[in-house]
Formats: structure tokens, sequence, C-alpha cells
């Protein structure tokens, strides 16, 4: 940040009085770098007589953040990073980091960090995450950056209990969003799962946390919760893989009886929850043989969370832990190719997916002889088994070549932030069109132009015109605001109260916010359901900040489903003192 006009500015201020101090200053740092701003007090009448303080300010790049990572494997001993790295990042500007292996496997376990730092703050979400933790730890023994951040993920998964308490329901039953008033029969097993594993792993749960949800969990098997046929088998599951002496054969058999009426994960399930049993072996068999067919297509099912790809997950797990007579090594490494090809595109894959796959994928993998990494020039991070190295968060412009690697084949596995040197974003619609429209409710002739800025404290009402095609399931919105703009209130019937507001154009509908996140960079907009057609949402938001700041476009997805997604066009916005 350089001030314009010198590098320092001098006013004067008055004993026990406030004062606002308002200099201009350009952001003109590539690196983006964070900005320091220094301030000194001196006494008139005695120079001595002195104080200063400094804050820190964050820099953001004008443009969406990318995160992208790419994987492969090379021959030894001599690694450079810039010749695998793809065009786009090199043009880019921002960070990454490497990751190398003896393990061929390296590149296929990306779904695992991937799993930790899902963005979304559902209780599907911080579930899978603890699940991922706790069940998947002899994964993370490769990852050599995870190992660094273990403390910070540890604290992130002990809110996430804290959160189970604070947020179930009278019944036992967890909503989908924290504070939700609806009970989720999904979130309450898988939430149940997780606890039972992550108390496994180390971790302490809340008081009678356990307990609740296994009441609840436990209700749900009996039919007492309304619960769907897929649901009793996933909780049936759960409450097998916990050790229990509880005896749930009379359940067990009356799922099998009825299991023409539910899906192939629904049998998996079930043929997972009889082996844990050691009950009914004739029906294991019988129930993977029904499912021993091509996996048909399906839509994502908001109430189940099912997907192509999480099925063909499902049943391969099932077939491994359960290893019936037809599961012969050849399929058995058919099967393991095949859950390595799917894991290539985990970045682009669900919470459920990426979780699944990574289950499948380590009771498929068994024990692997892997050799030590070699020490290397420059030295990396080393891994908890010393099987990988990472060297961490190098700007994409830098050179890293590494040498001193082992001899022979070795795996990579690159991950970047970055931003594209192109501030203008145009529109992108993939099965989303997204607008968003300013309206200034204080004086509606300041657009927020050079010519027509707004003014320090007006009040604008941000809408976010969303079009779809078909029917999508909890999609995310993220506006990521200009520094000169907060959100004052993302709930818009409380804001109708205060505010004359436009009338609604009687094509659209309105949207049903389901949770929202506000926070420092962005403003995160959650819709569980977005019917096909034109829907809008609208933020109260106030202009706080005076300059020229760059708004970078707003995003709109399906969080389970990447297929779809949208791109509004960036904008600038002017703010004015005067």
């Amino acid at each position: 940040m350089k001030l314009l006009g010198g590098d320092s500015a001098t006013q004067s201020a008055h004993r026990d009085a406030p004062t606002v101090f308002r200099f201009r200053a350009k952001v003109a740092d590539v690196d983006l770098a964070q900005a320091k701003i220094r301030f000194e007090a001196v006494s008139k009448s005695n120079n001595k007589m002195s104080d200063a303080v400094e804050i820190t300010l964050p820099v953001q790049p004008p443009t969406i953040v990318r995160k992208e990572s790419v994987a492969g494997s090379f021959t030894g001993p001599q690694f450079d990073a810039h010749r695998v790295m793809p065009e786009e990042w090199r043009h880019g500007r921002g960070k990454f980091s490497t990751t190398i292996s003896t393990s061929p496997w390296l590149p296929k376990i990306a779904g695992l960090p991937v799993i930790l730092e899902y963005p979304h703050g559902c209780f599907e979400q911080i579930s899978t995450k603890l699940l991922g933790y706790s069940l998947l730890a002899n994964l993370l023994a490769y990852m050599p950056d995870l190992q660094g951040r273990d403390a910070e993920y540890r604290a992130t998964l002990e809110r996430g209990l804290k959160q189970y308490a604070d947020s179930l329901l009278s019944n036992g039953m967890l909503p989908y969003w924290p504070g939700g008033d609806a009970g989720n029969g999904f979130v309450t097993c898988q939430a149940l799962w997780s606890v039972n594993e992550s108390i496994n792993a180390g971790f302490e749960a809340p008081a009678e946390l356990q307990e609740k949800l296994s009441g609840a969990v436990g209700k749900i098997l009996k039919g007492q919760a309304g619960a769907s046929r897929f649901e009793k088998c996933f909780a049936l599951f759960v409450l097998t893989q916990s050790g229990s002496d509880d005896d749930f054969r009379n359940e067990s058999q009356e799922l099998y009886l009825h299991r023409n009426e539910g899906s192939d994960e629904d049998r998996a399930l079930l043929a997972l929850a009889l082996h844990r049993q050691n009950i009914m072996a004739r029906e294991q068999q019988q129930l993977l043989r029904e499912i021993d067919t091509p996996i048909k297509e399906r839509a994502f099912n908001p109430a189940t969370f099912t997907s192509m790809t999480r099925a063909e997950a499902m049943r391969a797990f099932a077939f491994n832990a359960i290893s019936p007579p037809t599961w012969t090594k050849q399929k058995k490494q058919e099967a393991r190719d095949r859950m390595a090809k799917l894991m290539d595109s985990a970045g682009s894959l669900s919470t459920q997916e990426n979780l699944w796959l990574l289950l499948a994928f380590k009771s498929m993998l068994g024990a692997e002889m892997a050799p030590a990494l070699h020490a290397t020039q420059p030295p990396g991070v080393l891994s908890k088994n010393g099987r990988a190295a990472a060297w961490l968060d190098r700007k994409i412009d830098n050179e890293l070549v590494i040498k001193g690697l082992n001899q022979g084949a070795l795996a990579f596995l690159m991950r970047a932030e970055y931003s594209t040197s192109e501030a203008d974003t145009d529109r992108v619609d993939r099965g989303f069109r997204i607008e968003r429209v300013v309206k200034n409710l204080t004086d509606a002739k300041r657009v927020g132009t050079s010519d027509a800025p707004l003014k320090l404290g007006d009040q604008l009402l941000i809408t976010y015109r969303v079009n779809t095609r078909k029917l999508q399931n909890f999609v995310a919105l993220e506006d990521a605001l200009p520094a000169g703009l907060e959100v004052v209130n993302p709930n818009l019937a409380l804001v109708g109260k205060f505010f004359q507001l436009p009338p609604a154009d009687p094509q659209d509908r309105l949207l049903g916010l389901s949770y929202s996140e506000m926070r420092d960079r962005s403003a995160l907009l959650y819709f569980d359901i977005v019917d096909p057609g034109s829907s809008t949402y609208s933020v109260l938001a106030r202009a706080t900040a005076a300059g020229a700041f760059r708004w970078p476009a707003t995003q709109v997805a399906p969080m389970y489903d990447s297929r779809f997604s949208g791109l509004s066009p960036s904008s600038i916005c002017v703010v004015s003192s005067e």
C-alpha cells in the first residue's frame, strides 16, 4: 500500500477527543502483502511524551481466488515444479505447495485434504471432516502439510462437536444447519458415526452427546422417527460400527425382508451391517449378488445425498469388506483401479463422494511397503511415516527445483491458491445464471460509479437473481464484497420492516434462506431448495470506507453437484467520503 501525496501524513488531535484520520492510498503490490499502518502521537508541549501503535490490514486480490491441484508421476532424482505447473498458474499470482512421495497412491488421496478443508458450515460437512480425520489416519501419515496443521484441524473438529451439542434438538436429532429446528435423519446418523469414531481417535465429546444421538438413531432404525428405508439401513450400519453389545438381529431381518423397496446403497449398507454383526452369512452373499450389476445413472437426492459415484464407492467398500467367493483378485484389482480413477477428480467431488471413495480405497490398499524418501535440497517438511515430503506456500513465480530425490518412480501432488492478472470477469453460465443488482436505499441517484459515487453511510440493497432450468438442492452463493462495503443484515424479512423495499418482479420467486455466514472477505448464503426458473434474494449492506474498489464476481453452485455453477460479471464500486 502506498500513500498518495507522501509516505506520511500529520494531523493535530486534542486531548481526550476522538480524531478521524483520512488519507489516500493505493494498493500497488502484486504480491498482495499485508499493509502495515503505523500511528505515532507526540505531545506538542513535550516532544519526549510519545506513543505509537501499528495495525495490519490484509490485502485481498481483486478477483476470485482459485484453488486447484495437479498430480502425477515422474522419475527421480530431480523434480522441477515449473515444468509440470499448468500454464494458468504461471500467469497468475499466489502460492503453491508441492508434495512428493515414494508411494504411487499419493495423488489418489488428494480428497483427504479436500474433506478436511470444505468451507461450508453444515453438519453433513462437519461430520464428514470428523470421519475423515478419525477413520483415515493412516492416509494422513502421507500428508506432510496436513501434519503441520494438525492442531488447527483438531481445534476445528472439537468446535464441530460442540456445535453438535449446541444444536441438538429435544428429540436427540440434529438439523442440517446449525441452529435449525427440523431434524435430519441422514445428518443425525452420520453425526453419531463421527462422534463414535472421534472418541476412538482421542477426542472428548460433550457430556451426553453420544447417548442422545444414539437414542435418536435407534428410533430411526425402529421406524419411530418417520425415516426412509435408506436412513434405517444407514442407522443400522452406524449402530453396528460402535462395537456395543446391543442386539439388532430383528431389525436386520426386517430390513432384509423388505430389501426390494430400497436401492443399491441400502443393500450395500445392510450387507456391511450384517457382516459387522457376524450374522446372516447367506443373506450377505445374496445382497452382494443383487448389487453386482452396472451402477445406474441417478440425480442427486437431497434426502439421501446419493450420487452415482458414492453408490459405486459404497458397493466396492461392501464387496471388499465381506469378500465373497466371487470377489476374485482380478475383480478387486479392477475395483481398485476404478476407485483410483474416480479419485483423480477429488477437487470437484462432494464430501460424500470423497469420503466413501477414500474409505473404499483404503480398504483395498492393504499394507504398503513404500521406501523412505531421501533427504533433498532444498529440504522439505517430512511426513509422519517418512514416505513423503512437502514444500509449502511458495510463490508461484519463484522456481522450485528439488534435487537428491530417490532414483526411480515417484509421485507428486501440487496445490495452488492463485488469482489471474485479469481483474475483469465475464459472466459464466453452467446450468446457473446469476445477476447482481445494487439499489441505493439512501439516494437512488448514487449508483457507485465514478460519476455518481456512493457516500459513506449509504444503505444498499444487494439483490441476487438466480436462474436455473432444473431443481437444485443445497446451493451456496458467495459474494466477495468490495472492501468499502459490509453486510448489515442478510435477513430480508427483517430488512423489510425498516426499509421501503422496491417491488419484486412478478416473474421472480423469493428464495428461502436456509443459512448464512458473514465473513471478513465475503458473504455466504445457502438455499436448501432452488426451484426451476428465476428466483431472487437480497441483503442489506452499508458503505463503510471511501475509495475505488473492485467487486469480484458473485459465485453460485450446488454443494453436491459440480456439474453446475454460475458467475456474475465483476464490477467497480466507488465510495466518496464527501
